[in-house]
């Protein structure tokens, strides 16, 4: 009964090493589908890197932007650290949507995402109280 039980354990250990990692985490959106839509939620988070090059600090100090992009999903957000909340980000395109968020005090956060097969940016706005003056990542 033990080599039984053994075996058993032994043939089900096996068969676990050779399930795909990450299917629990695979992304629910691809390409355009993703568009607008929450990058963790998605699953897009799990495959994501920041673009070289595109961690920036606003004009005058403050908290960096980076842009993020998840291969599986095709698709581009904005992050930031945590911050004060009056500080705003966002992720820019030349010809699809535009999505603005704030920074909070207690965890990074990101903006819903965008097809990269758009011209995208990531930006932080200046917070000096008049708003309005953003430091842009360049285009991707």
């Amino acid at each position: 009964m033990l080599k039984k039980t053994l075996g058993i354990v032994t043939a089900a250990v096996a068969l676990t090493a050779l399930l795909p990692m990450g299917t629990a985490q695979a992304a629910t959106c691809k390409g355009s589908g993703c568009t607008g839509k929450n990058p963790q939620a998605t699953g897009c988070g799990a495959d994501a890197r920041t673009l070289k090059g595109s961690r920036i600090p606003p004009a005058g100090g403050g908290p960096a932007v980076e842009l993020r992009v998840s291969p599986s999903c095709s698709a581009a957000w904005a992050r930031i650290d945590k911050a004060n909340s009056n500080w705003r980000f966002k992720i820019e395109t030349k010809k699809g949507p535009t999505y603005t968020e704030h920074a909070s005090p207690n965890y990074p956060a990101y903006t819903a995402m965008v097809w990269n097969s758009y011209a995208y940016r990531a930006c932080v706005e200046q917070y000096d109280g008049a708003g309005g003056s953003w430091t842009c990542t360049k285009w991707f």
